[in-house]
């Protein structure tokens, strides 16, 4: 009897997954030197407001931006890629950038203009930046964005963020509760503006390449 009840508990979930469609992802090109200033510019802004500034506040900032600045301006910040993991959604890019991958690192070409420390297992603190973020490559916009995303993680702390992002849209339709501890699904660009718009995503997309 319990053998029978858990294989049709297994056979509703399963059906559910395989009927369950998400919304339409795309792919941006990446830009490095976009990405290393933006993190530069929220490294500066904690060091500007005496805080201090961990891995996890960082790329809680750079999606509050990116979602901020693409629903008031048409566009993200960062354009790097977001995937749904376990606490919220994870800049791809920028979390190798945080992470020094050794082939971001590599194809960056030089030492990133921060210093990092180890705070504790996995766990890093950024502080010391070479220099402000280059205006040539931010707007003042980003950098306001930036700047107001990191005042509202700090703020708000590590519970009240991670509530808050997992209760974006665009985390809810990627994320799969039966996947394992450390999966990862990419989010769809279309479901971080207000009212989802596929077609503006796209558009993005081709706009990426030629930044």
């Amino acid at each position: 009897m319990i053998f029978r009840s858990l294989c049709a508990y297994m056979g509703r979930k399963l059906g559910a997954a395989m009927s369950r469609k998400k919304a339409e992802t795309v792919e941006m090109n990446v830009n490095l030197d976009r990405i290393v200033e933006a993190i530069l510019h929220v490294v500066n802004e904690g060091k500007r407001l005496h805080k201090q500034i961990s891995q996890y506040d960082i790329v809680k900032t750079l999606f509050l931006a990116d979602k901020a600045h693409l629903n008031k301006f048409g566009r993200p910040v960062t354009f790097d890629m977001y995937y749904a993991m376990k606490h919220g959604p994870v800049p791809s890019t920028s979390y190798d950038v945080l992470k020094i991958n050794p082939k971001v690192q590599k194809a960056y070409g030089k030492d990133f203009p921060w210093k990092r420390t180890q705070a504790g297992q996995s766990i890093y603190s950024f502080s010391l930046p070479e220099r402000e973020a280059s205006d040539d490559i931010l707007s003042e916009s980003d950098k306001e964005s930036l700047a107001e995303a990191l005042g509202v993680v700090k703020a708000l702390g590590f519970s009240q963020i991670r509530r808050l992002t997992h209760e974006d849209p665009a985390y809810i339709d990627a994320w799969e509760d039966d996947g394992p501890e450390n999966s990862s699904y990419k989010m769809s660009y279309g479901m971080l503006f207000e009212t989802p718009n596929m077609e503006r995503a796209k558009e993005l997309s081709f706009l990426s390449n030629h930044l």
